[in-house]
């Protein structure tokens, strides 16, 4: 087995039975290197931080009894929205970067693969993300302590479930970044995760008596494609249900994971079909 080294100190195996797996580990390894060096990253994570211990203040505005209830659904709340604001910018940033420095020219020829190098991306992110999320889910528990409240095993699973939110929307974000230019790319996928949020408020006004998706066809025929092309983003949001103190049973947390990793893989499946094809010259 021999090895190649990129002019970036990016080491990639040539042959062997777990080469394409030691390629994409390289290229994972080396986009969190590169992603953790990037200030916009921890620009998000110190606003992510400052604002979980602001929630201490906010909290004096509220009863005595609710202070903890009220850190808790801040955090649900800012969370998961920090981290994917953080994959929609780092996974349409970085792409660029590569392309843009011509890092892709020197690295894509051989042996890696261009389905191998977005892989590789794509895992790099993701553990970035993760680490981001648990350094925030840190901060928020010692904030929760402060105000009598604690990590319970719920509020693990709801983290859970938006972590999954998480990855789907970088998944999101490295495909639009196959697809178009860095500006629309952010666009795009910012509108996908909004949409994607709100799916359930169309499905209603969908199935409504009266209102524009009901009474313009063009409306309710492009209400019904964006049900159909938009994963909803609400299944990973559980939020409400936890502010009643429900129990989410296993059978939906499996449901919601298996429904968030399978749109996961589809977007994967494009990204690399459109990169594939895609002319960098």
């Amino acid at each position: 087995m021999s090895s190649i080294t990129t002019s970036g100190g990016l080491q990639l195996q040539v042959q062997g039975p777990l080469a394409s797996l030691r390629r994409v580990g390289a290229v994972a390894a080396n986009t969190v290197r590169e992603a953790g060096r990037n200030r916009l990253f921890f620009g998000i994570l110190g606003a992510a931080v400052l604002l979980l211990i602001f929630s201490v203040v906010l909290s004096d505005l509220a009863l005595v009894d609710q202070r903890a209830r009220l850190v808790q659904d801040f955090g649900l709340f800012t969370i998961p929205l920090l981290c994917n604001l953080t994959a929609i910018l780092l996974g349409v940033v970085l792409m660029t970067k590569e392309i843009e420095r011509k890092t892709l020219y020197a690295i894509l020829p051989k042996p890696l693969r261009r389905a191998e190098f977005l892989l590789g991306k794509y895992l790099g992110l993701v553990l970035l993300l993760l680490a981001e999320l648990l350094i925030l889910t840190f901060v928020w528990s010692g904030v929760l302590l402060l105000r009598g409240g604690w990590l319970t095993p719920v509020i693990a699973e709801a983290l859970a479930l938006q972590f999954i939110e998480i990855m789907l929307v970088t998944a999101v974000a490295l495909f639009f970044s196959a697809l178009s230019s860095p500006i629309l790319s952010g666009v795009l996928t910012a509108g996908v995760f909004v949409i994607g949020r709100i799916t359930y408020v169309i499905s209603e006004l969908l199935g409504a008596q009266k209102g524009v998706f009901v009474e313009v066809p063009l409306m309710r025929a492009l209400g019904r494609v964006l049900l159909a092309v938009v994963p909803d983003l609400s299944t990973f949001n559980i939020s409400d249900e936890l502010l009643l103190d429900w129990t989410i049973p296993n059978a939906y947390l499996g449901a919601a994971t298996a429904y968030g990793l399978s749109w996961t893989a589809v977007f994967l499946v494009l990204a690399v079909l459109l990169f594939e094809r895609r002319d960098l010259v």
